[in-house]
């Protein structure tokens, strides 16, 4: 009876839930379980709905006809076993003793000891790597993002090519502003 009382409680709620929140599938797949178990008078609106908002109607189903597997809740035996085996593997660490004051040097030693961090072999060809090189390789390809700015950018630092490749790719990409691009080309070519 208490539980007939539980879901005809959660069914209201449901109720109210779906008319704040009209949208949310989840509150309407609950409010028809509901409906079913309390054998609510309007369970076949709640699942006609409920069907529409569902994109899988067979899991729907499933969710439906499941019935709820009783919880077996581990003893007070198997719960004090599970605890001292954890209190154990706690207790049975140990950390290395350090004087009262460490040095930086120390305390650096010991957290790269228990860390040990190290580095992939990405991170490893990247550190290799020199800056010039990576500077090189930036330059050499087109940029998937280009601005006006960049292209200024490029005029300040002597770069007329650069810029021009920018505008042209403005062009492309914003063909709106063609004209206005195509005559920057034309002032960067002339000056």
């Amino acid at each position: 009876m208490q539980d007939s009382i539980i879901s005809m409680q959660e069914l209201v709620l449901m109720e109210r839930l779906v008319n704040k929140y009209p949208y949310c599938t989840l509150f309407r797949v609950l409010g028809v379980k509901y409906a079913m178990i309390t054998n609510s008078f309007n369970k076949e609106t709640w699942l006609h709905t409920a069907s529409v908002y569902v994109s899988d109607r067979e899991r729907l189903k499933d969710f439906l006809t499941i019935k709820p597997q009783p919880q077996i809740l581990p003893t007070v035996e198997e719960k004090q076993s599970t605890k001292g085996s954890i209190m154990s593997e706690i207790n049975s660490y140990k950390e290395e003793d350090l004087s009262d004051n460490p040095t930086r040097q120390e305390l650096i030693d010991r957290f790269l000891k228990i860390e040990n961090p190290k580095p992939t072999p990405i991170e490893q060809e990247k550190e290799g790597e020199s800056i010039d090189k990576i500077i090189k390789k930036s330059a050499s390809k087109e940029f998937a993002i280009v601005t006006e700015t960049m292209a200024k950018v490029y005029l300040k630092q002597g770069n007329k090519e650069g810029a021009i490749k920018i505008y042209q790719q403005l062009m492309v990409s914003n063909p709106k502003k063609s004209i206005y691009f195509a005559n920057q080309i034309e002032k960067i070519k002339n000056s």
